[in-house]
């Protein structure tokens, strides 16, 4: 993404009557803020409520090498222009909107372009000739991209056109909707913003309309009028507890495609001086909600820490009653001094965490720790302790080693504590470029 692409910032605005909160569509600059689920179905509400359809694609399935990867989401619409009568709106005829990526490039080009096609369309309702109704149904469709220049896909403008030659193959689901579905995204925005866990499945298949449906993990051994077989129960429930999504085809040939909803990761950084500065924009530019905690008003204020979700000025030895800290919560301890460093780990260690880092050379962390372990301390909790906190990447200013953080919180984000991965560069493989010789 570009440095000046837009992107949209969640904006909380006046409550309304149903306890949810009203979105507002604005743009702002990536550089800040970058795409997630939440923003997507967020702004696919706030355009429903302008009385637009709206174009869900989602990357469902991936084989090889792709630019898209299985979850990546794009909303596609056509605004609503003033119509000739105040009060009135009609469609403007011009170029659609998008927001979010399968990938770029021809593929994605080409998957709009069905998007607007098979978008709901608008016309005047018969007699006054203003207001509009809809004169066709939602429907979806699933398409399959290859991006190896040997074969084919089965999209409509696969001969003659090479997608590129990344060597996979990339299966999306295009889905439209209209004002009817307004509650499925609503209802998914309340469950994310509160941290209640569920299951987003979409049900494919060529004989039904399409179908969309949001289940809470409370509600999942009884999903109400899905009408699907035992199996994709347990299917679902996998999905929510690896919090990874599944393509599964059932008995008939019908296909369900399931989506974890899941809060995001909470990162808590102690500490507000300059390298907490650059940890939470970056933290943010990857998607981890981020708090900040120090005792220092003058330092965690929202001038300073404009992106973060939460800003606390408290004692680091009392902080820790006034978060709540789980297991999808990442814990940062870059503090002023040694002594609070060490309060805040003493504390970290004793909650569920996910993650716990402190800053520090080698010394200082065997000394801390050396000293925990005298207090009774087990010294299996604190091999949990990632000190000193980051990836190697020879970090020396204050937004590299910054950098080298995020790097590390995103590894554990996504591989667990799997050994560090090597360079993905092929050229210095053995045999490679055999045939350029």
């Amino acid at each position: 993404m570009s440095p000046t692409s837009p992107c949209l910032r969640r904006d909380k605005l006046v409550p309304a009557k149903t306890g949810i909160e009203t979105w507002q569509l604005k743009i702002y600059n990536a550089q800040h803020y970058t795409m997630n689920d939440f923003e997507i179905y967020k702004n696919a509400a706030v355009v429903l409520k302008t009385g637009e359809n709206v174009a869900l694609i989602t990357v469902i399935s991936t084989e090889g090498s792709t630019p898209g990867k299985v979850g990546y989401k794009m909303l596609v619409w056509r605004p609503l222009a003033p119509g000739p009568v105040p009060g009135v709106t009609l469609p403007t005829g011009g170029r659609a909107k998008t927001l979010g990526t399968v990938g770029g490039g021809l593929v994605e080009a080409e998957v709009i372009d069905i998007a607007k096609g098979i978008l709901p369309k608008h016309a005047p309702s018969a007699g006054s000739g203003q207001a509009l109704s809809k004169v066709e149904g939602t429907e979806n469709r699933v398409l399959r991209f290859s991006f190896d220049a040997r074969t084919g896909s089965e999209g409509p403008r696969s001969a003659g056109i090479q997608r590129g030659i990344c060597g996979g193959s990339m299966e999306v689901l295009v889905e439209t909707f209209d004002q009817k579905s307004l509650s499925l995204f609503e209802d998914l925005l309340v469950a994310i913003d509160s941290g209640q866990k569920g299951a987003l499945v979409s049900i494919i298949s060529p004989k039904r309309a399409p179908k969309k449906v949001f289940l809470r993990e409370q509600q999942v051994d009884a999903p109400a009028n899905l009408d699907l077989p035992p199996e994709s129960v347990a299917s679902i429930r996998s999905v929510i507890h690896r919090e990874q999504p599944e393509r599964r085809t059932l008995q008939g040939g019908v296909g369900i495609f399931i989506e974890p909803v899941l809060e995001e990761p909470m990162v808590f950084i102690f500490g507000a001086g300059h390298l907490s500065y650059h940890i939470a924009r970056y933290a943010k530019s990857v998607n981890f909600r981020v708090t900040v905690c120090d005792d220092r008003a003058e330092f965690a204020s929202k001038s300073r820490f404009a992106d973060a979700d939460n800003i606390i000025v408290e004692s680091f030895e009392t902080v820790f009653g006034k978060i709540d800290v789980n297991k999808n919560s990442y814990i940062v301890i870059v503090t002023r001094g040694h002594e609070s460093d060490q309060i805040v780990l003493e504390k970290a260690v004793k909650t569920d965490a996910k993650y716990v880092g402190m800053i520090g050379s080698k010394k200082k962390t065997a000394t801390i720790l050396k000293i925990l372990q005298e207090k009774g301390i087990p010294q299996k909790v604190l091999r949990r302790v990632y000190s000193p906190i980051g990836i190697s990447i020879g970090a020396v200013t204050p937004q590299e080693i910054a950098l080298s953080i995020v790097c590390e919180l995103t590894k554990i984000r996504r591989l667990g504590d799997a050994p560090t991965a090597n360079h993905m560069k092929v050229s210095a493989r053995r045999g490679l470029l055999e045939e350029d010789r």
